[in-house]
């Protein structure tokens, strides 16, 4: 059996940081080659205690190597535990990481293996005939999520992994038709709870509790005292991790000291499901280490808050103005699956790159259109609160919430999609007046007020030159979707009848289904489509006019009351706004001056930072 290549002495000097911890010497070179070359702050406090054998429970801002501080541990004891096995040998699951959502367990699994892609280690080994047989994995590590082929999750499954990464639906799926992977569960060695808040919400909680029975220590009663011993020193073995961005401070007591709720009194508190799903996991410490380094209020010191308000019929133009203001990388919060369906043609008509990503999507398209995002610097996400937990995507400039969450937890992990691993983030709320009230309740339970978050500065004069263009671009969308629903159910009664063998009228007569309508249905049909075409020429035509700012001069740069040509020259000037200045939406905040009379409601803002 050949040795582990142990890493260079360059590589440990550059590590020195991640020394005290003496992690496999595989886990080291990762470290490097990924350029993680100081741990976190979640991982400096986690790393200790997990790797004594404690468990952990964090609390973290998100971004801040939560999977790190409870992976590294989980593959360094795997690793230093065994060599490379036989191939033909099944391997019992040893560890077993559940997430909430597909998209976040398909990152762990892929963050953890790029742990174990050690590019130094013999890929294979030499037979006494001389034959090339691929060396196994000294450890496998696999994700098992619904939306993909089942038949090829059970195939990997059925050849055994070391660390299992799952999402609780597909999982308790599989464990029902498989005894071995039932057994497997039984007796883990690690168990690991990933954002454990969301999977306590309706259509998770109910598979993890059947899950979670399976890792309960239990006894035989006909076992003598001997066999009970024997039992219980195994399965006290389980090492457990739950990791969260957001925990209440109670909740974090209880666990510390193991108290459970009082349930006497007059009006005692139910507890939560979250408290409900904490109190069923059998923790083997009686004082789990508890480690919180969340945000006071929810909110990274890189991230920037601010919000607008709008009526709900200007929402739109609002969004369309932000994304052509401050061009990057966006992602849009909605709470609704139709919402998506109704911005994407619009915001594709107004040329603008935009992705969904909702749970009615099939997981293929989901991952590619993740992926369409992640490459692209100038797009937008439109998604719904399955992106808003743990997804890792680099550089996301604005969290935008066109829909405000019901619950703090939901908006302190949307805003975890920016400001990630301290780069710079931004936020905004997009507030109507019947939504006023959802607003204050939430900010309220961050403890923080209105008056925290500042208004943003919007340049109304533009914001008016951008309403046409929405505007004819919903009229598209409308007339589109009306003829094209219009041709469905012509296809669909000529589809039917056929079937049936039964005669159309003149409407439906053409039985080819290449053959063109006639009669009045072909020139309506006609004149839609005349209508559609010639709207988006208009739109078009619209989107190619530039978008000038106040006394700029349409003919010459260099005349008007506010020449441009010294922007122009230095690359200051915005892309598509012509006399705008080139800023960040951070900049272009607004900060409160005083309170005007009650009687009108508001506040007046004034501004501060960057302006045209």
């Amino acid at each position: 059996m050949e040795e582990d290549v142990p890493p260079s002495h360059s590589t440990r000097r550059l590590l020195l940081e991640w020394d005290t911890f003496e992690l496999h010497d595989q886990l080291l070179r990762a470290l490097h080659h990924q350029s993680f070359t100081k741990p976190t702050p979640i991982q400096l406090k986690a790393l200790p205690p997990a790797l004594q054998g404690r468990d952990v429970v964090g609390v973290a801002e998100t971004g801040s190597g939560k999977t790190l501080a409870y992976g590294l541990p989980i593959l360094h004891k795997l690793l230093s535990r065994r060599k490379h096995p036989a191939s033909k040998t099944r391997r019992p699951v040893r560890a077993l990481i559940l997430a909430p959502t597909r998209e976040l367990a398909l990152q762990i699994s892929s963050h953890l293996n790029a742990c174990l892609d050690d590019a130094h280690a013999p890929k294979e080994r030499v037979t006494s005939n001389d034959s090339r047989i691929p060396k196994p994995p000294p450890v496998s590590v696999a994700a098992v999520v619904g939306g993909m082929s089942l038949h090829k999750q059970k195939r990997i499954l059925s050849r055994g992994v070391d660390v299992l990464v799952a999402t609780p639906g597909r999982l308790w799926d599989i464990i029902q038709e498989e005894v071995e992977l039932a057994n497997d569960i039984k007796s883990l060695d690690f168990l690991v709870l990933d954002e454990a808040d969301r999977m306590t919400e309706t259509g998770h909680f109910a598979e993890l509790d059947d899950i979670l029975r399976l890792t309960l220590r239990w006894y035989r009663e006909e076992s003598v005292l001997e066999d009970k011993l024997a039992a219980d020193a195994a399965k006290n073995t389980l090492q457990t991790f739950v990791f969260s961005a957001t925990l209440s401070k109670d909740l974090q007591r209880n666990l510390k000291k193991r108290v459970k709720p009082r349930k006497n009194g007059k009006n005692p508190k139910p507890p939560t499901t979250l408290e409900d799903l904490l109190e069923r996991l059998d923790f083997r410490d009686s004082e789990p280490e508890v480690i919180d380094l969340s945000p006071e209020g929810g909110v990274v010191s890189s991230l920037k808050e601010s919000q607008i308000e709008c009526l709900s019929a200007d929402k739109d133009t609002y969004l369309y103005y932000f994304l052509l203001r401050y061009p990057g990388r966006s992602l849009v919060f909605l709470s609704s699956i139709d919402g998506i369906r109704r911005l994407v043609p619009l915001l594709e008509l107004l040329e603008l790159k935009v992705y969904p990503l909702h749970s009615q999507l099939e997981q293929k398209q989901r991952l590619k259109n993740l992926e369409r995002f992640k490459s692209t610097p100038k797009s937008v996400l439109l998604a719904t609160d399955i992106a808003a937990r743990g997804l890792d995507i680099l550089s996301v400039d604005h969290v935008i919430h066109y829909q405000i969450p019901r619950s703090a937890d939901t908006y302190v992990h949307r805003n975890g999609r920016t400001a990630r691993a301290m780069r710079q983030g931004f936020s905004l709320i997009m507030c109507t007046p019947d939504e006023r009230q959802v607003l204050r309740a939430l900010l309220t339970s961050l403890g923080r007020g209105e008056g925290e978050i500042p208004q943003m500065n919007v340049e109304l004069y533009m914001l008016d030159k951008l309403k046409p263009r929405v505007q004819l671009a919903r009229h598209i969308d409308v007339a589109q979707h009306k003829f094209n629903k219009e041709m469905h159910e012509k296809n669909w009664f000529k589809e039917t009848a056929d079937a049936m063998e039964i005669e159309l009228d003149s409407d439906f007569a053409n039985s080819d289904s290449e053959a063109k309508p006639s009669g009045p249905t072909k020139r309506r049909q006609k004149a839609a489509s005349t209508k559609i075409k010639d709207q988006k020429l208009r739109l078009k035509q619209l989107l190619t006019q530039p978008l000038l700012a106040q006394g700029i001069s349409k003919r010459y740069i260099t005349s008007g009351s506010n020449p441009i040509v010294h922007e122009l020259l230095a690359g200051t000037s915005h892309e598509t706004m012509i006399g705008v200045k080139k800023t960040s939406a951070g900049s272009d905040l607004l900060r409160k001056r005083v309170k005007r009379s009650s009687k009108r409601g508001y506040e007046e803002w004034s501004g501060f930072g960057s302006t045209s």
